[in-house]
């Protein structure tokens, strides 16, 4: 259940963004679910068992910095890699991030390219 096929879900409330993403990495091989919010994340996430999920913190409603810990509730012991997808980039912001259960935290604007790369090196690890 690594590489192609990986199954992923992408956070985000800039859906454009989101979809974006999600074409290039279904390109890639991978299996990607979309929300734009932490109350659909969790739905999507129920469904869809996730590997691994990318999430911005700025979410409407539910910020990922309270999505991250539900996420990890859900998934029990489920191997699953959470990575924080944002614009906040101050060191307080990546130990909060930490704080909350996030495994990395990934700064925007994410080139194509840096997001591959981290996906395949998370692929071995889930």
């Amino acid at each position: 259940d690594t590489g192609p096929g990986l199954r992923i879900l992408l956070v985000d409330d800039n859906e454009d963004a989101s979809t974006s993403m999600a074409e290039l990495l279904t390109l890639c091989g991978y299996d990607v679910r979309t929300a734009s919010d932490g109350a659909k994340a969790l739905e999507a996430a129920a469904q869809f068992a996730p590997q691994l999920v990318l999430s911005d913190i700025g979410l409407p409603g539910m910020d990922g910095y309270q999505l991250a810990p539900a996420l990890r509730r859900l998934a029990g012991s489920r191997p699953m890699v959470l990575a924080a997808v944002t614009g906040y980039g101050q060191p307080a912001d990546r130990e909060r991030a930490f704080t909350a259960g996030f495994d990395h935290h990934l700064i925007k604007p994410l080139e194509a390219e840096k997001l591959l790369r981290f996906i395949d090196a998370q692929a071995g690890l889930t």
